[in-house]
């Protein structure tokens, strides 16, 4: 038998995390490199015995609560007392972007957990024990198995390129404003909110992407979304070998190889490809058409209750023979206009997490994917947390 625990983390590096475990030194017991593991040793006068092991897990970018989904509806639905603590677990839950798992023999479990606290003490976040207690990192119980608080405070701790400039936006008359009229069209419409969301940048705090990059990077993922869909097309055998040689023709054609990202080179490059790695770029049309209407190439951004016109997206990208005719096509959207419906489709993608954490549908006929992908276009135009295509993060 053993006893696992599991520490939620945010971290600058969570690729590193087992470095900064074997960084701490024990005097009971040593950690070795495992395959794919941290074997964790409890040291013996003439042998060491292997008494647990360490796992990790990192997020992907594509889906920001990937993993804590679970973890956060627990929070949400069984953790009850001090609203403000139960909403710093959930900000620090919904910013996780590793998890360390930890199982130990059950009869060394009791002697070994002083030292867990220490190996893990350059990290920050929270743990979780099978009994539902919620534990800090420095050890102090926030919330006992019966989902009760007893913590007085809880701070919370998120890497910087999680939160980036979120919680640095001033308020201002204008965001404050916004975030009125989108709460009354949530009233209107029937829509759960929630008054706890930070505002958005106004716009003069905004550094919105030129028409030129957003132009760029539209034709990169709709050049990237018609080689996916040949691929995925049931009707005719594609060669990949002929479909890569069609998506390298059309980037030069455009003149926008030299924007692919580094994770869509790779893509690019890959010699199999599963369904899900094709569905998931596909739906990035959604990301796409918002991109579009930004630079009023596409004219009317709909209710985000169905998916977009796939066939308009592509053919609109055939209308031009290179980027330089359809950047002559394309003038920017008053900034205004777009934060307006920026901040709408972020009390939208609130309200879809909160649906799906309650194991219900979506409210108002909203598409959550339709929501999610527009979200990752608004987040990089905007460049809200800073990040480049292949790093948006998108949390609600």
């Amino acid at each position: 038998m053993s006893v696992n625990i599991t520490l939620y983390a945010s971290l600058e590096s969570p690729t590193t995390i087992f470095e900064k475990i074997m960084e701490q030194k024990q005097d009971r017991y040593i950690v070795e490199f495992g395959e794919e593991t941290l074997q964790i040793f409890k040291k013996g006068l003439f042998k060491k015995k292997l008494i647990g092991q360490f796992t990790h897990r990192v997020r992907q970018q594509e889906d920001a609560n990937q993993f804590t989904q679970g973890l956060i509806g627990y929070i949400h639905q069984e953790i009850h007392g001090d609203e403000a603590i139960k909403q710093k677990l959930l900000i620090q839950g919904e910013h996780t972007n590793v998890m360390l798992g930890c199982m130990i023999e059950e009869d060394e479990a009791e002697a070994f957990f002083p030292s867990y606290f220490q190996f893990i003490q350059q990290l920050n976040g929270f743990i979780y024990v099978p009994s539902g207690d919620i534990i800090s990192i420095d050890g102090q119980e926030i919330a006992n198995g019966e989902g009760q608080i007893i913590a007085e405070d809880f701070t919370v701790q998120v890497a910087k390129r999680e939160l980036k400039s979120l919680f640095d936006v001033t308020e201002t008359v204008e965001n404050q404003g916004r975030r009125v009229a989108s709460i009354a069209k949530m009233k209107a419409r029937h829509i759960p909110y929630t008054e706890n969301l930070s505002l958005l940048p106004d716009s003069k705090q905004v550094r919105m992407r030129s028409v030129e990059e957003i132009a760029r990077r539209a034709a990169v993922v709709l050049i990237l979304i018609q080689f996916v869909r040949e691929l995925l097309d049931e009707k005719e055998e594609t060669n990949l070998k002929t479909s890569k040689r069609i998506a390298e023709v059309f980037l030069n054609r455009y003149g926008v190889k030299m924007n692919l990202t580094a994770e869509e080179e790779v893509f690019l490059a890959q010699e199999d490809y599963t369904q899900q790695e094709l569905i998931n770029k596909m739906w990035l049309y959604e990301a796409v058409w918002v991109m579009l209407w930004s630079i009023h190439l596409v004219e009317e951004l709909a209710e985000p209750t169905q998916i977009c016109d796939v066939e308009h997206t592509l053919n609109l990208l055939m209308n031009y023979t290179n980027i330089g005719e359809l950047l002559q096509d394309a003038e920017a959207r008053d900034v205004t206009e777009v934060l307006n419906r920026m901040d709408e489709n972020y009390l939208y993608h609130w309200a879809c997490t909160e649906a799906r954490l309650q194991g219900e549908e979506s409210p108002a006929d909203l598409d959550d994917g339709v929501v999610l992908e527009r979200q990752r276009a608004f987040n990089w135009m905007t460049q809200l947390h800073e990040e480049q295509w292949d790093d948006v993060t998108i949390h609600s």
